[in-house]
Protein backbone atom coordinates (compact mmCIF):
# COMPACT_ATOMS: atom_id res chain seq x y z
CA UNK A 1 0.00 0.00 0.00
CA UNK A 2 1.19 3.52 -0.80
CA UNK A 3 2.08 4.95 2.63
CA UNK A 4 1.76 8.60 1.54
CA UNK A 5 -1.62 7.85 -0.06
CA UNK A 6 -2.79 6.15 3.13
CA UNK A 7 -1.70 9.16 5.22
CA UNK A 8 -3.46 11.53 2.79
CA UNK A 9 -6.69 9.52 2.95
CA UNK A 10 -6.45 9.33 6.76
CA UNK A 11 -6.02 13.09 7.12
CA UNK A 12 -9.01 13.72 4.82
CA UNK A 13 -11.34 11.30 6.64
CA UNK A 14 -10.19 12.50 10.06
CA UNK A 15 -11.00 16.08 9.05
CA UNK A 16 -14.53 15.05 8.02
CA UNK A 17 -15.16 13.14 11.26
CA UNK A 18 -13.70 15.90 13.43
CA UNK A 19 -15.94 18.52 11.80
CA UNK A 20 -19.10 16.42 12.09
CA UNK A 21 -18.41 15.43 15.69
CA UNK A 22 -17.72 19.01 16.67
CA UNK A 23 -14.09 18.42 17.56
CA UNK A 24 -13.38 21.22 15.08
CA UNK A 25 -15.96 23.92 16.00
CA UNK A 26 -17.67 25.29 12.89
CA UNK A 27 -17.79 28.80 14.32
CA UNK A 28 -13.98 28.69 14.61
CA UNK A 29 -13.07 26.74 11.46
CA UNK A 30 -15.83 26.01 8.90
CA UNK A 31 -15.61 22.72 7.05
CA UNK A 32 -14.39 24.47 3.87
CA UNK A 33 -11.46 26.02 5.74
CA UNK A 34 -10.77 22.74 7.54
CA UNK A 35 -10.56 20.92 4.19
CA UNK A 36 -8.22 23.55 2.78
CA UNK A 37 -6.01 23.19 5.87
CA UNK A 38 -6.11 19.40 5.50
CA UNK A 39 -5.17 19.69 1.83
CA UNK A 40 -2.21 21.89 2.72
CA UNK A 41 -1.14 19.38 5.38
CA UNK A 42 -1.40 16.49 2.91
CA UNK A 43 0.69 18.40 0.39
CA UNK A 44 3.28 19.24 3.07
CA UNK A 45 3.54 15.62 4.25
CA UNK A 46 3.87 14.43 0.67
CA UNK A 47 6.59 16.92 -0.21
CA UNK A 48 8.55 16.22 2.99
CA UNK A 49 8.32 12.50 2.23
CA UNK A 50 9.96 13.07 -1.14
CA UNK A 51 6.88 12.60 -3.32
CA UNK A 52 6.97 14.83 -6.41
CA UNK A 53 4.22 17.46 -6.63
CA UNK A 54 2.76 17.30 -10.12
CA UNK A 55 0.52 20.31 -10.82
CA UNK A 56 -1.02 18.40 -13.71
CA UNK A 57 -2.34 15.81 -11.27
CA UNK A 58 -3.75 18.55 -9.06
CA UNK A 59 -5.89 20.04 -11.83
CA UNK A 60 -6.70 16.75 -13.62
CA UNK A 61 -9.64 16.17 -11.25
CA UNK A 62 -11.22 19.49 -12.23
CA UNK A 63 -13.51 19.54 -15.27
CA UNK A 64 -13.62 23.14 -16.46
CA UNK A 65 -17.01 23.07 -18.21
CA UNK A 66 -19.19 22.10 -15.20
CA UNK A 67 -17.18 24.44 -12.96
CA UNK A 68 -17.79 27.45 -15.20
CA UNK A 69 -21.42 26.39 -15.63
CA UNK A 70 -21.79 26.29 -11.85
CA UNK A 71 -20.32 29.77 -11.45
CA UNK A 72 -22.52 31.11 -14.27
CA UNK A 73 -25.54 29.42 -12.64
CA UNK A 74 -24.91 31.11 -9.31
CA UNK A 75 -24.39 34.48 -10.99
CA UNK A 76 -27.71 34.16 -12.85
CA UNK A 77 -29.48 32.92 -9.70
CA UNK A 78 -28.14 36.01 -7.94
CA UNK A 79 -29.61 38.24 -10.63
CA UNK A 80 -32.97 36.44 -10.51
CA UNK A 81 -32.98 36.67 -6.73
CA UNK A 82 -32.20 40.38 -6.77
CA UNK A 83 -34.95 40.97 -9.35
CA UNK A 84 -37.58 39.23 -7.21
CA UNK A 85 -38.14 36.18 -9.40
CA UNK A 86 -38.34 33.79 -6.47
CA UNK A 87 -40.77 36.03 -4.57
CA UNK A 88 -42.93 36.04 -7.72
CA UNK A 89 -43.02 32.22 -7.69
CA UNK A 90 -44.02 32.22 -4.01
CA UNK A 91 -46.78 34.74 -4.76
CA UNK A 92 -48.18 32.50 -7.52
CA UNK A 93 -48.33 29.53 -5.15
CA UNK A 94 -50.19 31.58 -2.51
CA UNK A 95 -52.78 32.50 -5.17
CA UNK A 96 -53.26 28.85 -6.13
CA UNK A 97 -54.15 28.13 -2.49
CA UNK A 98 -57.36 30.13 -2.85
CA UNK A 99 -58.71 28.00 -5.73
CA UNK A 100 -61.10 25.04 -5.37
CA UNK A 101 -59.03 21.95 -4.44
CA UNK A 102 -56.26 24.52 -4.25
CA UNK A 103 -54.62 23.37 -1.01
CA UNK A 104 -53.69 19.81 -2.13
CA UNK A 105 -52.62 21.16 -5.52
CA UNK A 106 -50.55 23.91 -3.90
CA UNK A 107 -48.84 21.46 -1.51
CA UNK A 108 -47.66 19.13 -4.27
CA UNK A 109 -46.52 22.04 -6.43
CA UNK A 110 -44.90 23.96 -3.58
CA UNK A 111 -42.92 21.05 -2.15
CA UNK A 112 -41.53 20.10 -5.58
CA UNK A 113 -40.96 23.60 -6.94
CA UNK A 114 -37.20 23.59 -6.10
CA UNK A 115 -36.66 20.47 -8.21
CA UNK A 116 -38.90 21.60 -11.07
CA UNK A 117 -36.88 24.80 -11.48
CA UNK A 118 -33.66 23.46 -9.99
CA UNK A 119 -31.08 26.03 -8.97
CA UNK A 120 -27.38 25.27 -8.32
CA UNK A 121 -28.17 25.49 -4.59
CA UNK A 122 -31.48 24.67 -2.91
CA UNK A 123 -31.06 27.41 -0.31
CA UNK A 124 -31.96 29.90 -3.04
CA UNK A 125 -35.53 28.58 -3.07
CA UNK A 126 -36.04 27.99 0.66
CA UNK A 127 -35.89 31.65 1.71
CA UNK A 128 -38.85 32.89 -0.41
CA UNK A 129 -40.91 29.68 -0.16
CA UNK A 130 -40.61 28.99 3.58
CA UNK A 131 -43.14 31.64 4.75
CA UNK A 132 -45.71 30.50 2.17
CA UNK A 133 -45.10 26.86 3.15
CA UNK A 134 -45.75 27.60 6.83
CA UNK A 135 -48.86 29.62 5.94
CA UNK A 136 -50.25 26.76 3.86
CA UNK A 137 -49.35 24.26 6.59
CA UNK A 138 -51.21 26.27 9.23
CA UNK A 139 -54.28 26.54 7.01
CA UNK A 140 -54.42 22.77 6.43
CA UNK A 141 -53.61 22.07 10.10
CA UNK A 142 -56.64 24.07 11.25
CA UNK A 143 -58.89 22.57 8.59
CA UNK A 144 -57.91 18.93 9.21
CA UNK A 145 -57.06 19.28 12.94
CA UNK A 146 -53.50 17.98 12.59
CA UNK A 147 -50.87 20.31 14.01
CA UNK A 148 -48.03 18.22 12.54
CA UNK A 149 -48.87 19.50 9.05
CA UNK A 150 -46.59 22.58 9.11
CA UNK A 151 -43.59 20.42 10.00
CA UNK A 152 -44.54 17.89 7.30
CA UNK A 153 -44.68 20.56 4.60
CA UNK A 154 -41.58 22.41 5.72
CA UNK A 155 -39.32 19.36 5.84
CA UNK A 156 -40.77 18.02 2.59
CA UNK A 157 -39.73 21.34 1.05
CA UNK A 158 -36.35 21.23 2.82
CA UNK A 159 -35.32 17.81 1.47
CA UNK A 160 -36.61 18.70 -2.00
CA UNK A 161 -34.59 21.91 -2.02
CA UNK A 162 -31.51 20.20 -0.61
CA UNK A 163 -31.56 17.45 -3.22
CA UNK A 164 -32.48 19.76 -6.12
CA UNK A 165 -28.88 20.85 -6.67
CA UNK A 166 -28.25 17.29 -7.89
CA UNK A 167 -30.38 17.43 -11.08
CA UNK A 168 -29.93 21.19 -11.68
CA UNK A 169 -28.91 21.86 -15.28
CA UNK A 170 -27.37 25.20 -14.34
CA UNK A 171 -24.35 24.05 -12.41
CA UNK A 172 -25.73 21.35 -10.13
CA UNK A 173 -23.69 18.52 -8.61
CA UNK A 174 -24.98 16.20 -11.31
CA UNK A 175 -23.42 18.46 -13.95
CA UNK A 176 -20.08 18.14 -12.16
CA UNK A 177 -20.44 14.34 -12.18
CA UNK A 178 -21.38 14.31 -15.85
CA UNK A 179 -18.34 16.37 -16.71
CA UNK A 180 -15.88 14.39 -14.59
CA UNK A 181 -17.32 11.08 -15.84
CA UNK A 182 -17.59 12.24 -19.47
CA UNK A 183 -21.32 11.52 -19.64
CA UNK A 184 -23.76 13.46 -21.86
CA UNK A 185 -24.78 16.83 -20.41
CA UNK A 186 -28.12 16.61 -18.59
CA UNK A 187 -28.17 12.80 -18.57
CA UNK A 188 -28.32 12.59 -14.76
CA UNK A 189 -31.14 15.11 -14.37
CA UNK A 190 -34.39 13.20 -14.94
CA UNK A 191 -33.57 10.06 -12.88
CA UNK A 192 -32.63 12.23 -9.90
CA UNK A 193 -35.72 14.44 -10.25
CA UNK A 194 -38.05 11.43 -10.23
CA UNK A 195 -36.35 10.02 -7.14
CA UNK A 196 -36.53 13.40 -5.34
CA UNK A 197 -40.32 13.54 -5.77
CA UNK A 198 -40.53 10.19 -3.99
CA UNK A 199 -38.04 11.23 -1.28
CA UNK A 200 -40.05 14.38 -0.49
CA UNK A 201 -43.28 12.41 -0.08
CA UNK A 202 -41.48 9.88 2.16
CA UNK A 203 -40.16 12.64 4.45
CA UNK A 204 -43.70 13.97 4.92
CA UNK A 205 -44.96 10.47 5.65
CA UNK A 206 -42.20 9.79 8.22
CA UNK A 207 -42.77 13.11 9.97
CA UNK A 208 -46.48 12.34 10.32
CA UNK A 209 -46.33 8.72 11.47
CA UNK A 210 -42.95 8.28 13.16
CA UNK A 211 -41.50 11.67 14.10
CA UNK A 212 -44.50 13.82 14.92
CA UNK A 213 -43.84 17.29 16.26
CA UNK A 214 -46.58 19.75 17.12
CA UNK A 215 -45.52 23.03 15.59
CA UNK A 216 -46.71 26.04 17.60
CA UNK A 217 -49.63 27.92 16.09
CA UNK A 218 -49.65 30.61 14.94
CA UNK A 219 -46.11 31.12 13.64
CA UNK A 220 -45.27 34.77 13.37
CA UNK A 221 -43.09 34.44 10.29
CA UNK A 222 -46.06 33.51 8.14
CA UNK A 223 -48.41 36.28 9.19
CA UNK A 224 -47.78 38.44 6.16
CA UNK A 225 -46.54 35.74 3.81
CA UNK A 226 -49.58 35.89 1.58
CA UNK A 227 -49.30 39.64 1.10
CA UNK A 228 -45.53 39.96 0.77
CA UNK A 229 -44.77 42.49 -1.96
CA UNK A 230 -43.24 41.18 -5.18
CA UNK A 231 -40.53 43.47 -6.57
CA UNK A 232 -41.40 45.25 -9.78
CA UNK A 233 -40.74 43.06 -12.84
CA UNK A 234 -40.30 40.00 -10.60
CA UNK A 235 -42.86 38.05 -12.65
CA UNK A 236 -41.16 39.16 -15.86
CA UNK A 237 -37.78 37.84 -14.76
CA UNK A 238 -39.38 34.55 -13.67
CA UNK A 239 -41.12 34.15 -17.03
CA UNK A 240 -37.88 34.84 -18.91
CA UNK A 241 -36.12 32.19 -16.84
CA UNK A 242 -38.86 29.58 -17.45
CA UNK A 243 -39.04 30.20 -21.20
CA UNK A 244 -35.28 30.17 -21.79
CA UNK A 245 -34.65 27.14 -19.56
CA UNK A 246 -37.46 25.20 -21.25
CA UNK A 247 -36.20 26.12 -24.72
CA UNK A 248 -32.63 25.15 -23.79
CA UNK A 249 -33.72 21.71 -22.60
CA UNK A 250 -36.11 21.11 -25.50
CA UNK A 251 -33.99 22.33 -28.42
CA UNK A 252 -30.41 21.88 -27.08
CA UNK A 253 -29.00 24.89 -28.95
CA UNK A 254 -25.35 24.73 -30.11
CA UNK A 255 -24.46 27.44 -27.59
CA UNK A 256 -22.65 26.69 -24.32
CA UNK A 257 -24.89 26.84 -21.27
CA UNK A 258 -22.53 29.37 -19.71
CA UNK A 259 -23.14 31.79 -22.60
CA UNK A 260 -26.91 31.43 -22.23
CA UNK A 261 -26.77 32.06 -18.49
CA UNK A 262 -24.51 35.09 -18.84
CA UNK A 263 -26.83 36.49 -21.52
CA UNK A 264 -29.85 35.91 -19.27
CA UNK A 265 -28.07 37.65 -16.41
CA UNK A 266 -27.41 40.71 -18.56
CA UNK A 267 -31.03 40.82 -19.79
CA UNK A 268 -32.43 40.56 -16.24
CA UNK A 269 -30.05 43.23 -14.99
CA UNK A 270 -30.96 45.63 -17.82
CA UNK A 271 -34.73 45.08 -17.64
CA UNK A 272 -35.00 44.96 -13.86
CA UNK A 273 -32.43 47.69 -13.19
CA UNK A 274 -30.35 45.31 -11.04
CA UNK A 275 -27.06 46.90 -10.03
CA UNK A 276 -23.72 45.16 -9.64
CA UNK A 277 -24.07 45.49 -5.87
CA UNK A 278 -27.52 43.87 -5.99
CA UNK A 279 -26.14 41.07 -8.16
CA UNK A 280 -23.21 40.38 -5.85
CA UNK A 281 -25.52 40.50 -2.83
CA UNK A 282 -27.76 37.85 -4.39
CA UNK A 283 -24.95 35.38 -5.11
CA UNK A 284 -24.58 32.60 -2.53
CA UNK A 285 -20.88 32.13 -1.80
CA UNK A 286 -21.21 29.18 0.61
CA UNK A 287 -21.71 26.46 -2.04
CA UNK A 288 -19.09 28.04 -4.32
CA UNK A 289 -16.47 27.88 -1.58
CA UNK A 290 -17.61 24.32 -0.86
CA UNK A 291 -16.99 23.40 -4.49
CA UNK A 292 -13.58 25.08 -4.45
CA UNK A 293 -12.46 23.30 -1.27
CA UNK A 294 -13.78 20.01 -2.65
CA UNK A 295 -11.82 20.33 -5.88
CA UNK A 296 -8.63 21.23 -4.00
CA UNK A 297 -9.07 18.24 -1.68
CA UNK A 298 -9.74 15.97 -4.68
CA UNK A 299 -6.66 17.27 -6.48
CA UNK A 300 -4.38 16.73 -3.47
CA UNK A 301 -5.81 13.26 -2.77
CA UNK A 302 -5.31 12.29 -6.40
CA UNK A 303 -1.81 13.73 -6.64
CA UNK A 304 -0.55 11.86 -3.57
CA UNK A 305 -2.31 8.54 -4.13
CA UNK A 306 -5.26 8.91 -1.75
CA UNK A 307 -7.80 7.74 -4.32
CA UNK A 308 -5.64 4.76 -5.27
CA UNK A 309 -5.52 3.68 -1.64
CA UNK A 310 -9.27 4.22 -1.14
CA UNK A 311 -10.18 2.20 -4.24
CA UNK A 312 -7.70 -0.50 -3.19
CA UNK A 313 -9.37 -0.73 0.22
CA UNK A 314 -12.82 -0.87 -1.36
CA UNK A 315 -11.65 -3.53 -3.82
CA UNK A 316 -10.16 -5.57 -0.96
CA UNK A 317 -13.39 -5.31 1.05
CA UNK A 318 -15.42 -6.31 -2.00
CA UNK A 319 -13.31 -9.37 -2.81
CA UNK A 320 -12.34 -10.55 0.68
CA UNK A 321 -15.33 -9.84 2.95
CA UNK A 322 -18.97 -11.01 2.98
CA UNK A 323 -20.02 -7.55 1.76
CA UNK A 324 -18.95 -8.31 -1.79
CA UNK A 325 -19.01 -5.72 -4.54
CA UNK A 326 -22.72 -5.01 -4.02
CA UNK A 327 -22.32 -4.29 -0.31
CA UNK A 328 -19.30 -2.06 -0.80
CA UNK A 329 -21.08 -0.17 -3.59
CA UNK A 330 -24.02 0.49 -1.26
CA UNK A 331 -21.70 1.80 1.46
CA UNK A 332 -19.93 4.04 -1.04
CA UNK A 333 -23.20 5.41 -2.42
CA UNK A 334 -24.45 6.26 1.09
CA UNK A 335 -21.15 7.72 2.31
CA UNK A 336 -22.50 11.32 2.07
CA UNK A 337 -25.19 10.69 4.68
CA UNK A 338 -22.68 8.92 6.90
CA UNK A 339 -20.60 12.12 6.73
CA UNK A 340 -23.31 14.76 6.04
CA UNK A 341 -21.75 18.05 4.98
CA UNK A 342 -23.42 21.52 5.01
CA UNK A 343 -23.04 21.44 1.21
CA UNK A 344 -23.06 18.23 -0.80
CA UNK A 345 -20.40 19.58 -3.14
CA UNK A 346 -17.73 19.18 -0.46
CA UNK A 347 -17.84 15.40 -0.37
CA UNK A 348 -19.16 14.91 -3.92
CA UNK A 349 -16.38 16.78 -5.67
CA UNK A 350 -13.77 15.31 -3.33
CA UNK A 351 -14.75 11.68 -3.95
CA UNK A 352 -16.36 11.53 -7.42
CA UNK A 353 -13.00 10.39 -8.92
CA UNK A 354 -12.88 7.49 -6.44
CA UNK A 355 -16.52 6.59 -7.18
CA UNK A 356 -15.74 6.52 -10.90
CA UNK A 357 -12.67 4.32 -10.32
CA UNK A 358 -14.56 1.84 -8.12
CA UNK A 359 -17.53 1.96 -10.50
CA UNK A 360 -15.23 0.80 -13.28
CA UNK A 361 -14.05 -2.12 -11.11
CA UNK A 362 -17.68 -2.90 -10.27
CA UNK A 363 -18.66 -2.90 -13.95
CA UNK A 364 -15.81 -5.29 -14.76
CA UNK A 365 -16.73 -7.61 -11.88
CA UNK A 366 -20.43 -7.73 -12.74
CA UNK A 367 -20.12 -7.44 -16.55
CA UNK A 368 -22.86 -4.78 -16.41
CA UNK A 369 -21.49 -1.48 -17.80
CA UNK A 370 -24.47 0.55 -16.57
CA UNK A 371 -23.59 -0.02 -12.91
CA UNK A 372 -20.86 2.64 -13.08
CA UNK A 373 -23.22 5.53 -13.93
CA UNK A 374 -25.82 4.00 -11.57
CA UNK A 375 -23.36 4.09 -8.67
CA UNK A 376 -22.27 7.60 -9.59
CA UNK A 377 -25.80 9.01 -9.80
CA UNK A 378 -26.72 7.36 -6.47
CA UNK A 379 -23.66 8.91 -4.83
CA UNK A 380 -24.39 12.35 -6.33
CA UNK A 381 -28.06 12.35 -5.29
CA UNK A 382 -27.14 11.18 -1.80
CA UNK A 383 -24.51 13.95 -1.56
CA UNK A 384 -26.95 16.60 -2.78
CA UNK A 385 -29.68 15.53 -0.37
CA UNK A 386 -27.30 15.15 2.58
CA UNK A 387 -27.17 18.89 3.26
CA UNK A 388 -30.81 18.65 4.39
CA UNK A 389 -30.14 16.57 7.53
CA UNK A 390 -26.57 17.84 8.02
CA UNK A 391 -25.94 19.02 11.61
CA UNK A 392 -23.28 21.43 10.30
CA UNK A 393 -25.68 24.16 9.21
CA UNK A 394 -27.63 22.18 6.61
CA UNK A 395 -30.85 23.41 5.02
CA UNK A 396 -32.83 21.61 7.73
CA UNK A 397 -31.72 24.30 10.17
CA UNK A 398 -33.69 26.85 8.13
CA UNK A 399 -36.83 24.75 8.52
CA UNK A 400 -36.36 24.32 12.25
CA UNK A 401 -35.80 28.05 12.63
CA UNK A 402 -38.91 28.91 10.62
CA UNK A 403 -41.06 26.60 12.76
CA UNK A 404 -39.27 27.56 15.98
CA UNK A 405 -38.59 23.89 16.76
CA UNK A 406 -35.74 23.40 19.21
CA UNK A 407 -35.68 19.68 19.98
CA UNK A 408 -37.12 18.15 16.82
CA UNK A 409 -34.69 15.72 15.15
CA UNK A 410 -35.62 16.40 11.52
CA UNK A 411 -32.50 14.55 10.34
CA UNK A 412 -33.92 11.06 10.99
CA UNK A 413 -36.96 11.24 8.64
CA UNK A 414 -34.79 12.85 5.98
CA UNK A 415 -32.09 10.19 6.23
CA UNK A 416 -34.65 7.36 6.07
CA UNK A 417 -36.23 8.89 2.98
CA UNK A 418 -32.82 9.28 1.31
CA UNK A 419 -31.98 5.63 2.06
CA UNK A 420 -35.16 4.49 0.34
CA UNK A 421 -35.30 7.02 -2.50
CA UNK A 422 -31.70 7.08 -3.77
CA UNK A 423 -31.85 3.53 -5.26
CA UNK A 424 -34.76 4.67 -7.44
CA UNK A 425 -32.43 6.92 -9.46
CA UNK A 426 -29.85 4.13 -9.76
CA UNK A 427 -32.46 1.61 -10.93
CA UNK A 428 -33.73 4.05 -13.55
CA UNK A 429 -30.20 4.40 -14.94
CA UNK A 430 -29.73 0.61 -15.03
CA UNK A 431 -33.11 0.10 -16.69
CA UNK A 432 -33.19 3.01 -19.13
CA UNK A 433 -29.50 3.88 -19.53
CA UNK A 434 -27.72 7.22 -19.68
CA UNK A 435 -29.05 9.60 -22.31
CA UNK A 436 -28.71 13.30 -23.00
CA UNK A 437 -31.44 15.60 -21.76
CA UNK A 438 -34.65 15.04 -23.65
CA UNK A 439 -38.18 13.71 -23.22
CA UNK A 440 -38.59 9.95 -23.70
CA UNK A 441 -41.77 7.93 -23.34
CA UNK A 442 -40.35 5.52 -20.75
CA UNK A 443 -38.91 8.31 -18.63
CA UNK A 444 -42.14 10.28 -18.93
CA UNK A 445 -44.24 7.32 -17.77
CA UNK A 446 -41.94 6.75 -14.79
CA UNK A 447 -42.18 10.42 -13.87
CA UNK A 448 -45.98 10.30 -14.16
CA UNK A 449 -46.17 7.21 -11.93
CA UNK A 450 -43.88 8.79 -9.34
CA UNK A 451 -45.78 12.08 -9.41
CA UNK A 452 -49.28 10.61 -9.13
CA UNK A 453 -48.35 8.02 -6.47
CA UNK A 454 -46.50 10.63 -4.40
CA UNK A 455 -49.47 13.00 -4.72
CA UNK A 456 -51.86 10.29 -3.53
CA UNK A 457 -49.61 9.59 -0.53
CA UNK A 458 -49.34 13.31 0.31
CA UNK A 459 -53.13 13.70 0.02
CA UNK A 460 -53.56 10.89 2.54
CA UNK A 461 -51.01 12.11 5.10
CA UNK A 462 -52.47 15.62 4.98
CA UNK A 463 -55.91 14.30 5.88
CA UNK A 464 -57.53 14.57 2.43
CA UNK A 465 -58.90 11.66 0.43
CA UNK A 466 -55.98 10.00 -1.35
CA UNK A 467 -57.70 10.53 -4.70
CA UNK A 468 -58.30 14.26 -4.15
CA UNK A 469 -58.35 15.63 -7.71
CA UNK A 470 -56.33 18.71 -6.81
CA UNK A 471 -53.39 16.69 -5.50
CA UNK A 472 -53.54 14.09 -8.30
CA UNK A 473 -53.66 16.83 -10.95
CA UNK A 474 -50.67 18.50 -9.31
CA UNK A 475 -48.78 15.18 -9.33
CA UNK A 476 -49.34 14.84 -13.08
CA UNK A 477 -48.39 18.49 -13.60
CA UNK A 478 -45.17 18.08 -11.58
CA UNK A 479 -44.23 15.03 -13.69
CA UNK A 480 -44.80 16.97 -16.90
CA UNK A 481 -42.81 19.96 -15.69
CA UNK A 482 -39.91 17.74 -14.57
CA UNK A 483 -39.67 16.31 -18.07
CA UNK A 484 -39.77 19.77 -19.68
CA UNK A 485 -37.34 21.51 -17.31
Amino acid sequence: MNLIGAIALGIFLLTLVASIRGWIPQRVLPIQSALLAASALIALVGILSGAPLNWGDLISYTSIHPVTATIAGFVFAGALRAAGGFEAAASLVSRVMRLKYGSPFAVMLLVNLPTIFAMPCGRIWVAPLLPVTILLGEEIARKNKDRAVPAMLVFGLVINAAASCGPSLIGGIGALGEGMGRYPAGSFSNPQSIAIVIISALVMLFVKYFYREKAPLPVRVSADAENRPVPEHGFFSLIIFIIVLGATVAFEPPVPLQTILVGLTIVVMLVEGVSINDLVGGIMLHPLTAMLSGFIAAGVLGAFGGFTVLVGLLDFAASSTPLGYAGVAVLLAYLPIIFPMPCGRILAVSLIPAVLMFGERLAEATAVPSVQPALLIAFILCAAASCGPSPLGGIGSLGRGGLRLKNFNDGLPQVLAILIGVPVAALIVVGVGVHATGVSLRMGLMALAAGVCSAAAINAVLGFRFYNPGGIAAGAAVAALLMVF
